[in-house]
């Protein structure tokens, strides 16, 4: 844990050198220090803050911040955040040998469905009633889309409410990956004008799944094939969702999605100094 501490701190400093950004020269902790107390946190304290603080105080950073003046510096950062995590994308993009991408969501529950009308964090509201189709079940919360590389290795985040269908993750994300590339995903991500447009300015080749009721159908070899590149990123959920807590503590909607970005971020770092087991 203390090398992956020092090394992630290291990196990331150098990485905002590079950027050239600039911080308050008052500040006695740096941006770098904060975005590597999320990854930590994230990465072997399940979220907990309070616990990563007095890990990094006693081990790190003496004069670490306070609970309170850690979370609005946080908050603060919270694009510089996913600027870092673009630059660690770009890396992993250019690693990317094929050039294959799986694209897919998965839920990230806020709470129990009988806790709803108690909830305090999201209120009441059907916009974010979702269902996981593949556990046959209703959730309360988010949907996480997730752009991984054929390693399984994540490179863009977006968060939706849970009601939203799939789709619209197409329009959510950059999809900022080498033209020709090829994306595999699910039948929900099925669009064929955006194939089309697609395919005649030469970009993304959208390798999805095909419904039963397309015009596009594909013979089964071309099924099975598709089938076996996309069964990677389904690991790559099981990982996520293992490390995450069974709630995860935030105060606001805007903090809580911002931990939820942070365990996938540190999913992805895990990959950079070889460490995939991800507990």
């Amino acid at each position: 844990m203390k090398y992956f501490t020092v090394a992630i701190y290291i990196t990331i400093s150098d990485m905002l050198q590079a950027m050239h950004h600039k911080e308050d020269e008052q500040r006695r902790i740096d941006d770098a220090t904060i975005i590597t107390t999320l990854v930590v946190s994230s990465r072997y304290f399940g979220g907990n803050i309070q616990n990563t603080l007095s890990y990094m105080k006693s081990d790190h950073c003496p004069g670490m911040l306070s609970k309170s003046q850690f979370n609005r510096r946080m908050h603060h950062i919270k694009d510089l955040i996913q600027a870092v995590f673009e630059v660690f994308s770009s890396v992993f993009k250019q690693e990317n040998e094929r050039q294959y991408y799986l694209l897919d969501s998965f839920p990230v529950k806020v709470c129990h469905n009988i806790r709803i009308s108690r909830n305090r964090l999201l209120g009441y509201n059907d916009i974010f009633r979702g269902k996981n189709a593949s556990k046959r079940e209703y959730f309360y919360g988010f949907k996480a889309g997730v752009l991984c590389t054929e390693e399984g290795i994540p490179v863009e985040i977006a968060l939706l409410p849970g009601s939203y269908h799939d789709a619209r993750f197409l329009n959510r994300m950059d999809f900022n990956i080498p033209p020709e590339a090829s994306i595999f995903g699910d039948n929900a991500f099925e669009n064929h004008d955006l194939e089309d447009n697609s395919g005649q300015m030469g970009q993304i080749i959208w390798e999805t799944m095909r419904k039963k009721n397309t015009s596009r159908g594909d013979i089964y070899q071309i099924r099975l094939w598709k089938k076996a590149i996309r069964r990677q990123i389904e690991s790559v959920f099981s990982a996520i969702c293992a490390a995450m807590p069974k709630t995860i503590h935030a105060v606001t909607p805007d903090g809580f999605n911002l931990k939820t970005f942070m365990f996938i971020f540190a999913y992805a770092l895990s990959f950079l100094f070889n460490e995939q087991e991800f507990v």
